[in-house]
């Protein structure tokens, strides 16, 4: 059975409700490395899954490791443009604790990227997306909060 996620493309854009890993160690978040900036471990939420089980599943996809959801830390309305096209979606940003030793690699299909650790108070000088977490992630008291994005 092929599953569907919550993606759609209409003309030049897509819609899309993701899952995303704040994956947080001694004061450092993992993320991974491509050629325009730094992102979360995450991806498209599946027909019929809870957004926890999909942050999980993101993480087992791209990194191989075991994983257990914590807090929802943000929901983000996250509207931009990449590439000529534009996008428009609905994020769930989890606190996500390994159960197994990250690996410094993210595979995604064929594709391998390089991860880092960055420590939270120096989020501000590297290119992270989305932008907000740059200074919301190292600032959050732990409550849930609703962000709207418009870059």
């Amino acid at each position: 059975m092929i599953q569907q996620d919550f993606r759609t493309k209409i003309e030049n854009t897509v819609f899309g409700v993701r899952a995303t890993a704040l994956i947080v160690e001694d004061g450092k978040l993992l993320v991974v490395e491509d050629e325009d900036g730094f992102y979360t471990i995450g991806g498209a939420i599946q027909v019929g899954e809870r957004t926890e089980e999909a942050v999980i599943r993101e993480v087992k996809e791209e990194l191989g490791v075991k994983a257990q959801a914590g807090e929802l830390a943000f929901v983000v309305e996250n509207r931009f443009e990449q590439a000529g096209v534009h996008f428009h979606n609905i994020e769930f940003h989890y606190f996500v604790y390994l159960l197994e030793r990250a690996p410094l690699t993210m595979q995604e299909d064929a594709k391998r990227l390089p991860c880092r650790w960055i420590a939270l108070n120096q989020l501000h000088t590297v290119p992270l997306k989305p932008t907000f977490l740059k200074t919301a992630l190292p600032e959050w008291n732990g409550q849930l909060r609703h962000i709207h994005l418009e870059e």
